[in-house]
């Protein structure tokens, strides 16, 4: 007797970030009011910071190892950890990723202009999902080692759906 077992990716993460997505270009935000102080440091005028935007997203998103890795991997620095909040600077953007009561994390961006907001949070999102699922994967099959049992058929279908196909006997 065999069982299957399937990772969707599609299901298991979909609408990672919500109804709107992406990630606003901070610099553009501060260009006109950055300036560098008499110490070489640099420093944003009281008007840029007034002209910058908010907006926030809720997602499915639980697992801070994970995000951490796909922040990591999107090429995000600066990053900042407290307790289970995130904060880091992606592709000249601010990101802060709050969480409380160990429920799906909130997405912050800080912006001037909404241009490529959908993009860059569906590219964080989707990269999410594949990191994920890869997790997922590889815990499946670190626990069907440990019950000795055996994968007969190991199949990515061209969704990126996983099926394992495991004997029972």
């Amino acid at each position: 007797m065999s069982c299957t077992v399937i990772s969707l990716p599609g299901l298991l993460f979909a609408a990672v970030m919500g109804a709107s997505s992406g990630i606003i270009e901070l610099a553009n935000a501060v260009k006109d009011g950055l300036k560098t102080t008499k110490e070489g440091s640099l420093h944003i005028s009281e008007n840029a910071i007034n002209n910058l935007s908010k907006q926030e997203f809720k997602t499915i998103i639980l697992d801070k190892r994970t995000l951490l890795k796909t922040i990591s991997e999107h090429g995000a620095e600066n990053i900042k950890i407290d307790g289970n909040d995130i904060e880091c600077d992606c592709e000249g953007f601010h990101i802060e990723f709050l969480s409380k009561d160990n429920r799906p994390y909130t997405m912050k961006i800080s912006y001037t202009s909404p241009d490529n907001l959908n993009n860059i949070v569906q590219d964080i999102g989707s990269e999410y999902c594949v990191n994920a699922q890869e997790i997922s994967y590889n815990k499946i099959k670190e626990r069907l080692k440990m019950k000795n049992l055996k994968i007969n058929e190991e199949q990515i279908e061209e969704d990126d759906t996983i099926v394992l196909t495991v004997n029972l006997d």
